[in-house]
């Protein structure tokens, strides 16, 4: 399937989709990881926005792949970590 004017295949599509999934999801580990190890916090906010682009992904690319109602969540958890960062910076801890 070719989608009208972007040149683009499903396939490289996918493609695309794949390369983001492991780009975002080593980052949300690295710095995850780095954090745990070193029990400095200050990357938190990063990684939680990489998690939100990270579940955006995925949301999209189900409900790309099925018809299925799961990619709702997956959506609905990437609104949640979005929302969680913004409360974070309109009102920082004291």
């Amino acid at each position: 399937m070719r989608w009208k004017g972007t040149g683009l295949t499903e396939e490289n599509c996918m493609q695309n989709t794949k390369i983001l999934k492991i780009t975002f999801g080593a980052v949300v580990l690295i710095l995850s990881v780095y954090s745990l190890w070193t029990k400095d916090f200050t990357y938190q906010n990063i990684a939680l926005f990489f998690l939100g682009l990270l579940m955006s992904v995925l949301g999209v690319e189900e409900s790309k792949r099925d018809k299925d109602r799961r990619w709702n969540l997956y959506v609905f958890t990437a609104v949640v970590l979005f929302a969680t960062l913004l409360i974070q910076y309109v009102m920082p801890a004291e």
